[in-house]
């Protein structure tokens, strides 16, 4: 009986303290789809269907569990429409810091930054048998100024902010 108290202790400890962070999310209003609206659908007048941002978090926790340090890295990209198959895609991966302002069992309001490079990548397939194709490299950044989880070790998350990640983004954050 003491051993499984014991091992029942274990748990419930481990379960309270997480070093790590991985997470998946979906937003929406990234730098790069603004950037291409005003670029390709403003001044062009052409119809643009986006997907993503969709993005992949790695943070380890510091300093009590309320600093994490890590990195992001986003995809998405847009059609539009037009006389030939053209496509966007973009790439980027940013480095990351994450500052959580209430550490509470079941939920947590936090701040993250992230700084990084975005490398884009373009393809227009004409009706002819040649084929336009065009990358570039921009610097890229996140500022979520607020963010909120919810559950225990596999948690709920949305936040709201600028970048690259976009305005608002939501998805689901494991912690172990």
């Amino acid at each position: 009986m003491v051993v499984a108290a014991m091992m029942a202790t274990i748990s419930v400890n481990a379960q309270e303290t997480y070093d790590n962070e991985i997470a998946v999310a979906y937003g929406g209003g990234s730098n790069t789809d603004l950037v291409s609206s005003l670029g390709k659908g403003m001044f062009t007048g052409k119809q643009l269907d986006y997907w993503g941002p969709v993005s992949v978090e790695y943070f380890r926790r510091l300093a009590n569990n309320r600093l994490g340090l890590g990195a992001v890295f986003v995809v998405g990209g847009c059609k539009w429409d037009d006389s030939n198959d053209a496509k966007s895609t973009y790439y980027t991966i940013m480095p990351a810091v994450k500052y959580n302002w209430s550490v509470k069992k079941n939920v947590s309001w936090y701040s993250k930054a992230a700084i990084g490079l975005t490398l884009l990548s373009q393809s227009i397939d004409t009706k002819s048998t040649t084929k336009d194709d065009d990358t570039g490299t921009s610097f890229n950044f996140q500022a979520s100024f607020v963010g909120v989880e919810v559950g225990g070790a596999l948690r709920g998350f949305a936040e709201l902010g600028w970048g690259e990640q976009g305005i608002i983004l939501a998805g689901l954050r494991y912690k172990f």
